[in-house]
């Protein structure tokens, strides 16, 4: 057993959990520092302790400070961020934090170019690996000009999957062929920060690697078996080309790099490939080399702490990796895009049922579910029930009745509890529906009876709310145009009397970052004998308007419930049925 203390930052049930069991088997004692702390990837046996820490907002001044005084308190080996997310703070801070911990992150250099998708290409081009057609965007751009220069489809793609002062959304890409459509996302994009690519069709390879100083120490290759939106939870392990692996040593020797990262090529069925980015951070795939005896993450742990270079070692090709529940959902999304015929759609159902029996004749391998740690696995799979019993509850007969009710008694109840009542509405943002409902309600009350306030689930403080939010507002005398949004801390969500939610996805991040959260939380279109009011950004002005009046109607409810000092009437709820 090796010993040691290493704090991993992330809870996600792929490189998470694979680092989490690499480290806890060779007797390190691994604590996290989770954003949904009812993930099943923090019910494994070898997570010894978790910690809150705080998201990056703004200057990042209150991260830094509960991260300093974590760091100090337990003296950590090693941090290792297992996402942008967490990577790129620990790198604007990486003076003040390295002194208290070793950083699992890339140098300076390495991160300047490998999450830069431009960088990227600049850097393949030079040592002689091919990629994709393409440019940066330019200012003068038409569509005309891009499907001319650089092909159809095209992918339009951020530079920068994160940046440090947006960590909470993620840059996506996209594939377009239509010229207006491209003209549409043309206008919305930053040239600088906007790339330009013919798609390259083709099945998508990976090859893992561990470098030291610019030389790999060892390369694992996987292909994708199932491929959805750019995204695969189902591959396999394949060996090692050479001409990929030449790829590889070549941008790695340039860099030179220290560490692990995952290089995503494409290869088309004429043998062609392209190298399409470079993950230089733990990755997606990573459970399934760890299955097969190729332990990146100690390895990784044995290099930054101990300078120790380990020999390759020999893998199993033709095992496939699969992370069972999101792959199944993934699949029945494509069932439900296949429009062909009732035969070929029941044809792609049999095949993919078939694949399921492959672990048992030892040809593959499941990233949550293993024998020394099945607790993750059954928490997902509970998960998974729980879901499938409440959208089965949702279908009984008299249940928007009873949530009606139960949704009003919770507010009665709640203007009961405390002499000035604080009522929170909640949402994703903060930006559309939980303040145009508290400044709707607010108009209706009487500030001196109750407290009415706002905030998001998105740590993202500071923004306004969009201009349609702006015109679908007024006609209820609403001005939002000096709203800026706030981030829902602890504190404030237990200083609340009342938690108004919007949609079911708000009240499961809520108790994904507050699971033992005891104030009362309800769904607003329940008081009405509505359902979930969901989030109208990406919609236009109608859907704001939509979405505004349900919340209006919703909170027209409110002031007669919060007012009340009796319990909820029967007669009145059996009327309201």
């Amino acid at each position: 057993m090796t010993g040691g203390k290493v704090l991993v930052l992330g809870d996600d049930t792929r490189a998470f959990l694979a680092i989490v069991r690499s480290l806890g088997r060779q007797g390190i004692s691994v604590h996290a520092a989770p954003a949904n702390f009812r993930s099943p990837a923090i019910h494994s046996r070898y997570v010894a302790e978790t910690h809150d820490l705080p998201p990056w907002m703004g200057d990042g001044a209150l991260w830094l400070a509960k991260m300093e005084s974590l760091l100090r308190v337990q003296r950590f080996d090693l941090v290792i961020p297992c996402t942008e997310v967490n990577l790129l703070p620990l790198q604007h801070h990486r003076t003040r934090l390295a002194p208290l911990a070793c950083l699992a992150i890339p140098d300076d250099h390495s991160i300047a170019v490998l999450f830069d998708k431009h960088e990227t290409r600049v850097l393949a081009e030079r040592v002689g690996v091919p990629v994709a057609v393409g440019r940066l965007l330019r200012p003068d751009d038409t569509a005309e000009a891009v499907l001319k220069d650089v092909g159809a489809p095209v992918v339009v793609k951020p530079r920068h999957s994160y940046r440090l002062d947006s960590l909470a959304s993620r840059g996506k890409a996209q594939a377009v062929r239509n010229p207006l459509q491209l003209s549409q996302l043309l206008d919305e994009s930053d040239p600088a920060e906007t790339l330009l690519e013919r798609f390259f069709p083709g099945q998508g390879v990976g090859v893992s690697l561990l470098a030291s100083h610019g030389r790999v120490l060892q390369a694992f290759q996987h292909q994708r078996v199932h491929e959805l939106a750019g995204a695969s939870f189902y591959r396999i392990s394949a060996p090692l080309s050479p001409d990929l692996l030449r790829a590889c040593e070549a941008i790695v020797a340039a860099l030179p790099y220290t560490g692990i990262a995952m290089f995503e090529f494409k290869r088309n069925v004429d043998g062609d490939w392209i190298l399409l980015e470079v993950n230089a951070r733990p990755w997606g795939s990573m459970p399934l080399p760890l299955a097969l005896g190729v332990d990146f993450p100690y390895r990784w742990f044995r290099l930054l702490t101990a300078g120790e270079e380990t020999p390759a070692v020999i893998y199993r090709p033709g095992v496939y990796g699969r992370n069972l529940v999101p792959d199944l959902q993934a699949s029945r999304a494509e069932v439900q895009a296949r429009r062909a015929e009732a035969g070929a759609r029941a044809w792609f159902v049999m095949r993919r049922a078939s694949e399921l029996a492959r672990p048992l004749w030892g040809r593959e391998v499941h990233d949550l579910l293993v024998r020394d740690d099945p607790r993750p696995a059954l928490v997902e799979l509970g998960e998974v029930a729980a879901a499938v019993a409440q959208r089965v509850g949702r279908l009984l007969p008299g249940m928007t009745a009873w949530q009606r009710r139960r949704a009003r008694a919770r507010v009665i109840a709640a203007s009961r509890n405390t002499k000035k009542p604080l009522v929170l509405f909640v949402c994703q943002g903060n930006i559309c529906r939980s303040p145009f409902a508290e400044s709707l309600l607010r108009s209706r009350l009487d500030n001196s009876l109750i407290t009415v306030g706002s905030a998001g689930m998105m740590p993202q403080p500071g923004r306004q709310t969009p201009s349609f939010g702006l015109q679908a507002a007024s006609p209820y005398g609403i001005d939002l145009s000096s709203h800026r949004s706030t981030w829902l801390t602890r504190q404030t969500a237990e200083a609340a009397s009342l938690l108004i939610v919007f949609d079911e996805t708000i009240r499961t991040a809520l108790f994904d970052r507050y699971p033992d959260l005891r104030t009362p939380v309800l769904l607003l279109g329940h008081l009405v004998g509505l359902g979930d009011i969901t989030d109208p950004i990406g919609g236009g002005i109608d859907e704001f308007r939509r979405i505004y009046d349900m919340v209006a109607q919703s909170v027209a409810k409110l002031p007669l419930l919060l007012c009340k000092r009796n319990p909820v009437d029967k007669r009145e709820s059996k009327s309201d049925s």
